[in-house]
């Protein structure tokens, strides 16, 4: 196989597992600062204390929109938000299609920023970035709970990437991530 051959095999693979180079990186850094001992306040969540779920990701129109539309099919209370997005924008018609071919239906979300959001009490922020955690933590402090969606899942990944613009397989990838993620969130919960 030619250098340009293995190049464009490694190029695709980043792509459908990772989104982007830039993806892979972002997820391989933030898994080696867990490790080293960053984002384990996360961790810590008083489930007991815990009455709705909010999802919050950048725009509000893939992650947290799937990951809220999962939670609330389960019958859980949930939200979703958006912290850097417009109110009333469709989801990414992306997850849209990968939603549909996963049993959830994502044609009525409407996208609702965090200013927006009527927040109660004992709600815990579940953010898809560690940045978008300490942006939270920066607007709340420590009014509400905080966590990072990846810390649940398997493998531990406390940066989810965003799938908006890339391939079908990484919509896929990351949506089956978000489903494993919620579930083990979800056992904790209940």
């Amino acid at each position: 196989m030619s250098h340009k051959g293995m190049f464009e095999r490694l190029n695709g693979w980043l792509m459908d597992n990772y989104g982007s180079r830039r993806g892979f990186v972002r997820t391989w850094w933030h898994r080696l600062r867990y490790l080293l001992g960053g984002y384990r306040a996360y961790r810590r969540v008083d489930w007991n204390s815990v009455e709705r779920l909010v999802f919050v990701c950048k725009g509000n129109i893939c992650r947290s929109a799937y990951a809220g539309a999962l939670v609330t099919s389960k019958g859980v209370d949930s939200a979703s938000c958006g912290l850097n997005t417009r109110s009333g924008v469709p989801a990414d018609e992306g997850a849209t299609q990968v939603a549909m071919l996963r049993g959830i239906n994502l044609k009525a979300h409407r996208t609702t920023p965090i200013q927006e959001l009527k927040l109660k009490k004992n709600d815990l922020f579940i953010a898809m970035e560690p940045g978008q955690a300490e942006k939270l933590k920066e607007m709340y402090g420590e009014e509400y709970g905080c966590t990072l969606l990846g810390l649940w899942g398997h493998p531990l990944s406390p940066h989810i990437q965003d799938p908006y613009g890339m391939s079908a397989a990484y919509y896929d990838n990351c949506f089956n991530y978000i489903e494993i993620s919620v579930h083990e969130l979800l056992s904790k919960f209940s």
